[in-house]
């Protein structure tokens, strides 16, 4: 983990390449005239990881985004093991999303777009 920019690298030259990234992912996804419950930076900090805080901050969003019949969106910096964890609220995989400002290892980081279709409220996710 890079202390200063975070888990996903992101310096501030790649964060206005990953803006102009986004908007073009939420112009191609973002069709439903309803709109988005956005789910933008959700973390949990490590002494706390693994107690239900991130399930239960999910859960608040996705239970009240299923009563409005609103779909819900979010952006991982990682594919392992966000993707799965994430898939497991029933989002999916929409969008891979490249964010380069340069040559090198370092100079690229991967955006994983992810949806989630509103359920009726009896079949909101239970907890596993």
């Amino acid at each position: 983990m890079n202390l200063w920019y975070g888990r996903g690298g992101l310096s501030t030259t790649r964060y206005w390449i990953w803006k102009e990234r986004q908007a073009e992912a939420q112009k191609q996804l973002w069709t439903d005239e309803k709109g988005y419950y956005f789910c933008n930076i959700v973390t949990v900090l490590p002494e706390a990881q693994g107690k239900g805080v991130g399930r239960a901050l999910m859960e608040e969003v996705i239970n009240q985004a299923d009563k409005e019949g609103v779909w819900c969106y979010l952006e991982s910096s990682r594919k392992d093991p966000n993707v799965a964890i994430y898939e497991k609220f029933g989002f999916r995989l929409a969008k891979e999303m490249d964010c380069k400002d340069g040559e090198g290892e370092n100079s690229q980081i991967t955006l994983y777009c992810m949806l989630r279709e509103p359920r009726p409220v009896a079949e909101t996710v239970a907890t596993e």
